[in-house]
């Protein structure tokens, strides 16, 4: 009986490390869930792009042919989906603690997003081949006040939370 039950035991534990050891697939497209204390607090309704341009994008390299913008999210402002939409276009849901690179035909252009009824606007403008980071900082409270604001951090400070976020879009408007 004692041999039963260290055998069983045994098969469990060898199972249960087989399980942590299963490779992550750093190429697959799959919805981004931001987390909080461990929970999925909300997840992206699109899937977000793999884990491996999610590194190459925290290298913040230009593209010569484009403008490259970087809107980041912090991570300390609710569980909600946020909309942001670029010159009027159509809308791109983010998620706090995440991260969307656009490449851009150079110029101005005006990036919204809008929360709780009010609409914040921020133009930015950029030739071909530069790279521009803005940040959206805000906190939701449980009685149900909340305050979102564009960041006003250097490109160092937006950088670092970029690299603690997690890449949701990556997309062309050229």
């Amino acid at each position: 009986m004692n041999f039963l039950v260290k055998g069983i035991l045994t098969l469990a534990a060898v199972l249960a490390f087989a399980g942590c050891a299963t490779p992550v697939d750093r190429l697959a497209e799959k919805p981004y869930c931001h987390k909080d204390r461990g929970r999925n607090a909300y997840c992206t309704k699109d899937a977000a792009p793999s884990l491996t341009r999610d590194e190459e994008a925290k290298q913040f390299s230009s593209n010569p042919e484009a403008l490259t913008v970087y809107i980041v999210r912090y991570w300390g402002d609710g569980h909600h989906p946020m909309d942001i939409s670029v010159d009027g276009g159509a809308a791109m849901e983010t998620v706090p603690n995440s991260m969307i690179r656009l490449r851009m035909k150079e110029g101005s252009h005006r990036i919204s997003f809008s929360v709780g009824g009010k609409s914040f606007d921020r133009t930015i403008s950029g030739m071909a081949g530069e790279v521009r980071l803005v940040g959206i900082t805000g906190t939701d409270w449980s009685w149900g006040s909340s305050s979102h604001v564009w960041a006003d951090d250097s490109d160092d400070q937006i950088k670092r939370q970029a690299r603690r976020s997690r890449l949701i879009k990556d997309i062309s408007l050229l």
